[in-house]
């Protein structure tokens, strides 16, 4: 069935493809370009020499990057970081870049060396779809990321952040909105259906995150950089609190260690 809607996508994205690739123009050329912040993307501990408590790695696109936030301490690695290292030696690293698609993320991870994480967060899927990956090719390549952190890194808890809710954004004209959010959606689609396939992973969704409405209101509401694309640093700590929330949740059902449990578990007391 998401196959025939596939199938009917693509025929209305030939259809208007002229009026597509001008708006993609348009919108490329309006939208401010913003740089990753500064910082360091490896943040330990200073007991990090002990067994860590948590060791998790961050890893995508320029979300994952921390585009919109000014420094990596106000982005999601740094909020990740900030919160676990009250609660036991932590260790956080970013391995992430503007532009990444499904495909590149996989690269990575092979040319990565061998290092066990305990858990890891993804972002990637908004290049997929405005590079128009296909669907096929990106549940292969979601598949193959999730097996590679779970054999080559021991990854005990894998998180996929859902793709954002692309069809509010009004940065972008119609048609190119509708059709860019319905593709984002079926993305999501396949991406559930593989992580529900897998004892350890699940999906993201940040709610607080799915503004809407001019590009106003969504200046307004501050969760938004000034290019309408990425989270401000207000969005990066909603995405990283329900992010260690979820982990709290893997971490008790997958996890047998007590202390692993009770470690996430203070994480999201302290809420």
């Amino acid at each position: 069935m998401i196959y025939f809607k596939v199938l009917v996508l693509n025929l209305i994205i030939v259809l208007l493809l002229p009026v597509i690739l001008l708006q993609a123009l348009w919108v490329r050329k309006k939208t401010a370009v913003l740089p990753e912040p500064d910082g360091e993307r490896v943040l330990t501990s200073a007991d990090s020499k002990l067994l860590l408590t948590n060791n998790v790695l961050v890893i995508g696109d320029s979300a994952a990057a921390g585009v919109g936030a000014t420094t990596q301490m106000g982005a999601l690695t740094g909020l990740l970081y900030s919160n676990l290292v009250k609660h036991g030696p932590t260790r956080v690293t970013l391995n992430a870049k503007t532009g990444f698609k499904s495909e590149d993320v996989l690269k990575l991870l092979h040319e990565m060396p061998a290092e066990y994480f305990s858990s890891v967060l993804v972002s990637i899927g908004v290049n997929d779809v405005t590079k128009f990956v296909p669907l096929k090719r990106w549940r292969q390549n979601i598949d193959a990321i999730s097996t590679l952190l779970s054999d080559k890194f021991g990854c005990e808890t894998i998180l996929f952040t859902a793709l954002p809710p692309i069809h509010c954004f009004p940065a972008l004209p119609q048609p190119l909105r509708a059709l860019l959010g319905y593709r984002a959606w079926l993305l999501n689609q396949a991406l559930a259906d593989s992580v529900t396939a897998r004892a350890n992973a699940d999906i993201l969704y940040v709610s607080a995150l799915n503004v809407s409405g001019t590009m106003t209101d969504i200046q307004q509401s501050g969760l938004m950089a000034e290019d309408g694309f990425h989270p401000s640093t207000k969005g990066y700590e909603i995405w990283a609190h329900s992010a260690l929330e979820k982990l709290s949740t893997l971490y008790s059902t997958t996890m047998g260690t007590t202390k692993k449990v009770t470690a996430e578990t203070d994480v999201t007391a302290t809420k």
